[in-house]
């Protein structure tokens, strides 16, 4: 069109200059769909997909709508009670892009407006106890059953089914238990879903770090905090999931995500009490009693702990053997180093004399030898 031309008709001409590649293009492996962006790459564009992402209000769920919605993917945010508790993922998106939507898990109707339009579902609905209105059963097996049912028969093009490192079927804890079966019936219901295990993740809202900062005048541990975990962080998971979504080959596989490394919890205790320069005194109970204790608190109105909790306190988190299951390396991803990232998320349980001080100490030289190269992976945004 000759630009006199353009000029008349109202064309501007940088939307001559967008042009169409094969970048812009996806097609779903499962349903054969094909979905083509709209606009330049990133938040003011449209990839032409749509997700929905349940337990978008949760710990994790942030980062993931935060993440698809920068990107230009339009996320349907169901939730449950109150619209303030997803208010604030609305502007991590463009005007519009970020839908909320009131939903009940024991609804079949509004699970499907919910997936009606979307073509990439993410289950990331789990809890750690217990309520009056759920049981795990409830949430981790039939809730997470109906949801894979309802997606496979929207048309829904991927699902991604979130569940934990420990989940086995005859681990100590009912929670793991409900999640291994949780597994199995998604896998029946949705035969092309990823199941993505996780480990313990930290992070800003976490509960690990900022649990242990938090009561570090009187933090309660079992088996004297020898639990094995392989802590990551929750931008890196958020970062995988969003990787599974883009990739078509991923479809069916199952993921794994853990941090090389294996730590004590005794070990993280002590990098916490390193960082923010203070004592963490933990006071290690024995499990039984700890146990009989939760069991107790269990039966007030709010939740403050859960016998649940406790069992889960001592499953190890051991990555499987299986080379069938996939991890961050599959998918091209350097997770980021504990050691180098944990100061900002617990820096402010320091002392306020201490609150400005570097990572090391005066003279401290443990974290150079040997060297630990710093690069932008490395911080966190």
């Amino acid at each position: 069109m000759p630009p006199l031309l353009m000029l008349l008709v109202g064309v501007s001409s940088s939307t001559r200059l967008i042009k169409r590649g094969k970048a812009d293009v996806t097609v779903r492996k499962t349903t054969g769909d094909v979905l083509v962006g709209r606009g330049t790459y990133g938040r003011q564009s449209w990839t032409g997909q749509t997700a929905t992402v349940f337990g978008c209000s949760g710990f994790l769920g942030r980062y993931i709508v935060a993440r698809l919605a920068r990107e230009g993917t339009k996320v349907i945010v169901p939730y449950r009670g109150l619209g303030e508790y997803v208010r604030h993922l609305r502007p991590t998106g463009d005007l519009g892009m970020v839908i909320p939507m009131e939903f009940d898990l024991r609804n079949p109707a509004q699970i499907e407006e919910c997936v009606r339009y979307s073509d990439v579902v993410i289950n990331l609905i789990g809890r750690n106890y217990e309520t009056k209105n759920f049981s795990f059963d409830q949430v981790h097996v039939e809730g997470a059953q109906r949801i894979a049912n309802i997606s496979r028969e929207s048309g829904v093009s991927r699902l991604i089914h979130m569940s934990n490192i420990c989940a086995k079927t005859n681990a100590q804890s009912h929670a793991l238990v409900t999640k291994a079966f949780g597994e199995e019936r998604v896998r029946e219901s949705f035969p092309g879903a990823n199941i993505v295990r996780s480990a313990t993740m930290y992070g800003y809202e976490d509960e690990l770090l900022n649990n242990i900062g938090r009561n570090k005048h009187f933090y309660l541990t079992v088996n004297n905090a020898q639990q094995k975990l392989r802590p990551v962080c929750v931008s890196d998971v958020a970062h995988a999931i969003d990787s599974i979504r883009d990739d078509e080959s991923t479809v069916g596989q199952t993921f794994e995500l853990f941090n090389p490394k294996e730590y004590s919890r005794k070990d993280i205790i002590d990098l916490v009490q390193f960082l923010i320069r203070e004592k963490v005194w933990h006071v290690n109970i024995p499990t039984p009693l700890f146990r009989a204790f939760a069991k107790a608190v269990d039966l007030l109105p709010f939740h403050y702990t859960s016998h649940h909790e406790i069992d889960m306190l001592s499953a190890d988190e051991i990555p499987s053997d299986n080379p069938a299951i996939k991890t961050f390396a599959d998918l091209g991803i350097q997770p980021h180093t504990l050691e180098l990232t944990a100061l900002q998320y617990i820096r402010h349980y320091r002392p306020s004399q201490h609150e400005e001080d570097p990572m090391e100490p005066k003279g401290y030289k443990a974290f150079r030898k040997p060297p630990v190269p710093v690069s932008n992976k490395d911080i966190v945004v």
